[in-house]
């Protein structure tokens, strides 16, 4: 499965099908109410168990995390530094 596919399935909600139903890789998850602040915890630490790498404080920017190919972009900057 491709890291595209591992986060969507993590981020999906049966609450929030609807959105996911039509969801771009570059739609904002924060502007969809995909993402929340808490769900953005969550999603940190299973981005840091899932791919290995660590997310600093200095990277909690919500470019880094508001879509699907953001998020995808970021894990790979870090796994290539």
């Amino acid at each position: 499965m491709d890291m595209h596919q591992q986060i969507i399935n993590f981020l999906y909600d049966e609450s929030l099908k609807d959105e996911f139903k039509e969801l771009d890789y570059d739609d904002s998850l924060l502007e969809l109410g995909i993402i929340d602040s808490v769900k953005m915890l969550d999603l940190i630490g299973f981005i840091e168990e899932r791919f290995g790498v660590q997310v600093d404080d200095d990277d909690l920017y919500p470019e880094n995390f508001d879509s699907i190919n953001a998020i995808v972009n970021y894990i790979n900057s870090k796994k290539n530094n």
